[in-house]
């Protein structure tokens, strides 16, 4: 199994540095996966009551992994790390997906992209055009001004009904402003919680409150 992980930088903290790239081509090279195999194989032959020795080559493998590698958290949950990869790289995705083929067990290929990407005015404004009405494609405006929009009346009627009652809340998945609570979070910054892109977690938080 494959996986991709399309990280925008919109939620997900920018990796910096060559270093986990570098490990995670030499990971998918035959001699680096036949030199692990060696080594592992080598450890197992130890003789008898060596376990301590064996965990503590272990203990140190993994710690020299942790301070070279960002991603631990998807090996320690099985899966091979590969990146960060440039999205809009097409060479470099189809390289990168095709050596991923030659290993074992599931993967992860880390592809970081930039949100509307060779549009000036979304790359400026990534939320806004999230889910964009009509605009102009010169300028980027919407021409949909004017109308009333649903979201709007929304966060203000919500922050009517907050300054009355001061037990209302507001939990929102990384989508503030397309869901209308902008304004509520300047009015209200100790009650509205963005949980992220965890849409799953907003929903047991809602559970929790009711």
């Amino acid at each position: 199994m494959i996986v991709i992980l399309n990280d925008n930088e919109m939620s997900i903290s920018k990796n910096v540095g060559g270093i986990s790239l570098f490990l995670s081509k030499a990971r998918t090279k035959n001699f680096y996966k036949k030199s692990s195999e060696y080594i592992k194989k080598a450890v197992e032959m130890l003789p008898k009551g060596s376990n301590k020795i064996i965990k503590f080559i272990r203990r140190i493998k993994y710690s020299i992994k942790q301070l070279l590698l960002p991603n631990m958290l998807f090996e320690d949950l099985g899966f091979k790390y590969l990146g960060p990869v440039d999205g809009h790289n097409i060479s470099m995705l189809e390289q990168i997906l095709k050596m991923s083929k030659d290993l074992d067990g599931p993967i992860l290929i880390h592809v970081v992209t930039k949100k509307g990407k060779g549009y000036k005015p979304a790359e400026e404004n990534p939320d806004r055009f999230h889910s964009a009405s009509n605009f102009d494609i010169e300028t980027g405006e919407s021409k949909s001004k004017g109308k009333v929009d649903y979201s709007k009346v929304f966060g203000e009627k919500l922050i009517k009904l907050a300054e009355e009652n001061k037990n209302i809340v507001a939990v929102t998945a990384a989508m503030k402003d397309g869901t209308g609570l902008t304004e509520f979070a300047k009015k209200f910054p100790d009650r509205l919680f963005d949980v992220g892109i965890a849409e799953q977690h907003a929903l047991r938080i809602l559970c929790r409150t009711c």
